[in-house]
Formats: C-alpha cells, sequence, structure tokens
C-alpha cells in the first residue's frame, strides 16, 4: 500500500515537468516552422536591382565648337541613347522617380543633365527608354579636346552615361522606401571626327552598372 502511494505521488510530481517539456518542444517546432517561413518569404519577395543597358546610340555631333570667339575649348554636342530597362522580380514591381540623364567624356560633363519621366515597371517586366541630349556650346578642358580629337581621328571615343534617381519596391506584401538609383554606362563608341549617324556602332558591352 505504501508502494502504491510512493509511486502516484512521484508520477503526479513528473506530470507537470512532462507537460511543460512538451510545450517547450511545441514551441521550438513553432518558431522553427515560422522562422523557415519567414526565411521562404523573404527569398520569394526580395527584391532585385533593375537591369540598364544601352540598347543604341545616335549621335549628330560631337565637334570643337570653332566658330565661337570666346574659347577654342568649346564643343557642341547632340545625341541620343535608347535605353532599356528590366525588372528582373517575378512579384515585385518598381517606381522610378526624379530620373536624370547625363554624358561625360573623360571624366568632364557634355551634355546636361536632362530629366527623365517616372515610371512604373511590373514585375518581369522590360521597357525602353529614349532620350535626347547635348548643347551647342559645352566648355571643357583644353586636355579633352586634344584626346577628342586624336580618339575621332582613330575612330574609337569612349563615353560614360550617368543615371540618376530614385526607385522603391511594391509588392503584395510590402513596400519598400525611396532608396538612390545611380547607374553608369561605360561605352566605347565607333566615331570619326566631323562624322555623324543615325547609329554609332557600340563598341563594348552596353550592359550598365546599376547601384542602389
Amino acid at each position: 500500500m505504501d508502494e502504491e502511494n510512493t509511486e502516484n505521488a512521484e508520477n503526479t510530481e513528473n506530470t507537470p515537468n512532462s507537460s511543460n517539456r512538451i510545450r517547450l518542444v511545441l514551441f521550438c517546432i513553432a518558431l522553427i516552422l515560422v522562422g523557415i517561413s519567414a526565411l521562404i518569404l523573404y527569398l520569394l519577395f526580395r527584391p532585385s536591382k533593375p537591369y540598364f543597358s544601352v540598347a543604341s546610340l545616335s549621335v549628330y555631333a560631337l565637334t570643337n565648337n570653332v566658330s565661337s570667339s570666346q574659347s577654342s575649348n568649346l564643343l557642341c554636342t547632340s545625341m541620343q541613347f535608347n535605353f532599356v530597362l528590366n525588372n528582373p522580380n517575378d512579384r515585385v514591381g518598381i517606381f522610378y522617380d526624379r530620373l536624370s540623364v547625363s554624358v561625360y567624356y573623360h571624366n568632364e560633363p557634355i551634355a546636361p543633365p536632362v530629366a527623365l519621366p517616372s515610371i512604373f515597371q511590373k514585375p518581369s517586366e522590360t521597357g525602353a527608354l529614349s532620350q535626347a541630349l547635348g548643347a551647342p556650346i559645352v566648355p571643357v578642358s583644353e586636355d579633352a579636346v586634344t584626346q577628342l580629337t586624336l580618339d575621332q581621328a582613330n575612330g574609337v571615343v569612349g563615353l560614360k552615361v550617368v543615371v540618376l534617381g530614385q526607385v522603391k519596391y511594391k509588392s503584395t506584401l510590402y513596400k519598400t522606401g525611396w532608396s538612390m538609383l545611380y547607374v553608369t554606362c561605360d561605352l566605347v563608341v565607333g566615331l570619326k571626327k566631323g562624322g555623324t549617324s543615325t547609329t554609332v556602332p557600340l563598341l563594348s558591352n552596353p550592359e550598365c552598372l546599376v547601384e542602389t
């Protein structure tokens, strides 16, 4: 009789401990499942940066403005860029705002910044953007004029296109805040002195470096 009472007492004492262990195990399992679900959602909806590339370039003028009486270190520039924008995200849209594009030669601006329209790209959407740039009088250094003359004599000119702006991402689960967009396109084009063309050959990779 005493042995039975002792066993019952031990079972009574062990029951709360067993229940606590079960609750702890269930809590850990639930926590793991929540973590796995959150990781899957993050991987599915994590936004990737957009892709920019230059599809084509037309150069109508890129010459020394010798007609100016002020200085010989002046350029006359007129060109048009055709960009391709790709949203690589399957479930996330991209807003573009406050966009501007400018052109540089040897780190000197040869086309003043031009504002671009705001854009929204749906998931997995690819779009085109065309913009004319240039100015009849662009002051540059003497070194830039000399180097441009040499490059055009060789028929190869290096240009840098810069796109600035801001982007934000939107999905069915969330919307991010605005972040800065910085796009650089380092191009090598075939262009001789005095030559203009509706489309100049792109001699380098037309894909751009995108930073957000």
